[in-house]
């Protein structure tokens, strides 16, 4: 019998402004693609709220019912159910919304009958969901995707994994946790540009954010542009402000990066909205920046732009040096913007970062480049995941019990509902085997849970939703008007 997974996460899989996201989506394709049932609950929240534009487009293919309280669509061989929900932000999460997905959570423990639950979301609410997953005899399994949940516990996680072996660390001499570093998941063909089709010209910084290094990337930029002025940078907007962050930079001593009534600090930076498809971006960048000054877990971009034999100048924050390896050159970021995020380097620091670039151009990658993708293929990661995975998967076929005990419910009530699924549905109480025909047809209106029953997609057309059909330009402003976007910002 195929292993059945339930990922739960209060953020929805299909915010493409989340890294974490968009790399456990893939990782999930690829489970689906080895066989296994793969059923996902999210809600109708992410990082940013032009995160969901993407939903819009998937409720208009699959026509859902508006008083429906969920979305229900397959996407890539998984089945995703999405809470809609009043908050669209984490933190503005309502009770009910709360009480929405809880029940839909139930539902999915009770008729999916998942042999593992997998997912995040570092929320109380949550890490009751996942004990109510446990009381039922069902392994949890946490994606830990950041350095942001220092101190947690994971009481209620039988696996805790990671991408790199830096965070594992991290954690496991931090906080005595037992974390797996297993590797990201990058689905290359998604990332990748045709040769042919490239026309490198950028180096070029991928979300402008201060923990990112933007600080880094305007002085780099500034000081290589001296000694090099026909090359062009450009940053790719992703969560956040880019005019706001530029507007915080400062020097050292305090005086503003961005002085009003002066002429634009940084003319050479084109910038680009944030696009569905990142490979528009590698088909016009000669090179990376990675330069963040905060513990990055990974850094998804420095991986992809390696696939595409583009090096990476990178700092050695985090995960970092994992996500590169050979295909790029690792520095230490500068002391100043590492105490303060926001503080942009002085000549002297900034003059390693500038000689690096200049090696790394004026080389050809393609070797380094390939043995780096080599360790960090999809498929590769996946099986060191299985490695720890596997045995929690036969342990939940072998031992769950979804029907019979609950953290939240009572006996008294568990037993009513077991009693209401054997004259409605009574394949549940046989390790969920098919349903006769009839027995699916008054399921919907027979299940004891109080919203509408979660059991099959609500459109059997498949959902191709990862990019716009209308991203086929490339994302790069003209010069001109990046330098209009960077001048408003001093206003």
């Amino acid at each position: 019998m195929a292993y059945k997974i339930l990922w739960y996460s209060i953020p929805a899989l299909h915010d493409n402004s989340n890294g974490a996201a968009i790399h456990n989506k893939i990782l999930l394709e690829g489970l689906a693609a080895r066989g296994m049932q793969i059923k996902v609950l999210n809600a109708l929240v992410a990082d940013d709220p032009h995160g969901l534009e993407i939903f819009n487009r998937i409720n208009a293919k699959i026509q859902s019912d508006p008083k429906t309280p969920f979305l229900q669509f397959t996407d890539r061989g998984v089945e995703y159910i999405v809470a809609k929900t009043k908050g669209h932000l984490a933190q503005d999460v309502t009770t009910a919304d709360q009480g929405r997905i809880f029940d839909l959570f139930v539902q999915c423990l009770e008729k999916f009958q998942p042999d593992v639950v997998m997912g995040y979301s570092g929320d109380i609410f949550s890490a009751y969901l996942r004990r109510e997953a446990q009381a039922r005899g069902i392994p949890v399994v946490y994606a830990l995707c950041n350095g942001l949940h220092r101190t947690f516990g994971f009481a209620d996680c039988d696996l805790v994994f990671a991408p790199s072996e830096a965070t594992a660390k991290l954690y496991r001499e931090g906080d005595g946790i037992d974390v797996k570093a297993v590797g990201q998941f990058i689905n290359r063909e998604q990332v990748t540009v045709d040769p042919k089709k490239r026309d490198p010209k950028y180096i070029t910084l991928v979300n402008p954010a201060p923990e990112k290094g933007l600080a880094i990337f305007v002085k780099l930029a500034q000081e290589f542009c001296k000694k090099h002025p026909e090359q062009r940078f450009l940053v790719v907007k992703s969560v956040g402000n880019y005019q706001q962050c530029l507007l915080k930079l400062h020097y050292a001593d305090g005086t503003p990066f961005i002085k009003q009534g002066e002429p634009n600090p940084i003319p050479m930076i084109d910038v680009a909205e944030h696009t569905d498809d990142i490979r528009l971006v590698y088909a016009i960048t000669k090179a990376i920046l990675t330069p963040s000054v905060w513990h990055e877990s990974w850094g998804c971009v420095a991986t992809e732009a390696v696939f595409n034999n583009i090096p990476v100048l990178s700092s050695k924050s985090g995960g970092l040096p994992e996500a590169v390896r050979e295909g790029g050159i690792l520095l230490d970021a500068p002391q100043s913007t590492q105490k303060d995020f926001n503080c942009v380097p002085s000549d002297e620091e900034i003059k390693p970062w500038v000689e690096a670039l200049e090696q790394m151009l004026a080389k050809d990658w393609t070797e380094e480049c390939t043995k780096a993708s080599s360790y960090n293929d999809l498929n590769a990661s996946i099986d060191r995941l299985m490695e720890h995975l596997e045995p929690l998967l036969q342990k939940g076929q072998q031992n769950k019990h979804p029907l019979d005990s609950s953290y939240f419910f009572s006996q008294k009530s568990m037993n009513a509902r077991r009693e209401a699924y054997a004259k409605a549905m009574p394949h549940l109480l046989n390790g969920n085997q098919p349903a006769p025909a009839e027995a699916q047809a008054q399921a919907q209106a027979s299940a004891p849970a109080q919203a509408p029953a979660p059991e099959a997609a609500a459109s059997e057309a498949e959902v191709k939703a990862e990019a716009k059909p209308a991203a086929k330009k490339a994302p790069a402003k003209k010069s001109t008007s990046a330098a209009k976007r960077n001048t408003k910002a001093k206003k």
